[in-house]
């Protein structure tokens, strides 16, 4: 049997974990499963739990602000959930 990985413990670099949370910031689905690989489990249409998403919106999400290419419409996370902030 093979041997449970066990992401969650490990540290991840935020520009990585940045990346793979992109697509959903912008548009909530992950279209190229790049969440799966830091243990996010999605829905069958590529969408993470919503409580998943706000939390690693309000860790990433002034990264992922200040790094976006300008874009006339908001994306998703920010209408969703609003300014990202640390709990």
């Amino acid at each position: 049997m093979p041997v449970k990985r066990r992401l969650a413990k490990r540290r991840v670099d935020p520009k990585a974990e940045l990346e793979a949370w992109e697509t959903v910031f912008d548009c909530h689905y992950d279209f190229f499963g790049d969440l799966k690989d830091f243990g996010v489990p999605l829905d069958p249409y590529g969408r993470p739990d919503g409580a998943t998403a706000r939390e690693a919106w309000n860790r990433l999400g002034q990264l992922y602000l200040d790094n976006r290419p300008p874009d006339p419409r908001p994306p998703w996370a920010l209408e969703t959930f609003g300014e990202p902030h640390a709990d």
